[in-house]
């Protein structure tokens, strides 16, 4: 279940002056938590706690806090364990990256392994959660992976915007070992209110036979 959460975080730049969002996470039909994303200003603040996952297998808590494109630290918490992630920014480039435990860093923690011009995982769920319209092709790093998220298709109907994306890892290590998943597809569907978009109602993101939805509540 942490697998969908993280992609989630990943998956889904720059976040409106204020606002906010806050979703259920289900997955067949089942509430498995929470998601809210907060932006105020340059800083952006996200919060996960998953606690009705089977078995108790996936529960865990996520907290992670953007400060103004510059520094990012990523918290995740479950029973026994604990990983915390730190990334700082020198303009676009990654200048440093701290992952605790280290064996949980990849090549890719290397800040000379990432590409310029990435966006941190609170940053790059806010930059779709908070839009209000499709949004242009960006890079997610989270301090061991770079994804891409690239637009597909736009529909607008009546009843809503439809926003897919491919989300593709292209550096450092797939989710979930071993099956090690690159590729996720993401979809955005917006409210629509007398032709104009008017907030986001639902994210899924989907791998293999798992769909994760996430339901504004």
């Amino acid at each position: 279940m942490k697998l969908f959460l993280a992609m989630a975080l990943a998956a889904l730049g720059t976040a409106a002056d204020a606002a906010s969002a806050e979703f259920d996470v289900t997955l067949a039909g089942l509430t498995l938590g929470r998601i809210s994303i907060e932006a105020a200003s340059a800083d952006v603040t996200l919060r996960s706690t998953l606690d009705n996952t089977p078995l108790g297998v996936g529960d865990g808590q996520f907290v992670a806090t953007s400060t103004g494109g510059k520094y990012y630290r990523g918290v995740e918490t479950s029973p026994g364990e604990t990983r915390a992630i730190e990334i700082e920014y020198d303009g676009p480039r990654v200048a440093r990256v701290a992952v605790s435990p280290e064996s949980e860093a990849t090549d890719a923690s290397d800040p000379a392994a990432v590409p310029p011009g990435t966006s941190d995982p609170a940053r790059g769920f806010a930059r779709i959660a908070l839009a209000r319209d499709c949004v242009d092709p960006y890079r997610i790093y989270d301090g061991r992976r770079v994804v891409t998220i690239s637009p597909t298709t736009r529909t607008l109907t009546a009843d809503g915007l439809v926003c897919e994306y491919a989300y593709t890892v292209t550096v450092g290590p797939g989710h979930l070992s071993p099956l090690r998943f690159r590729r996720v597809a993401v979809s955005a569907i917006y409210a629509v209110s007398n032709g104009a978009v008017s907030g986001i109602r639902e994210i899924g993101l989907g791998a293999g036979p798992f769909t994760v939805r996430l339901l504004q509540r």
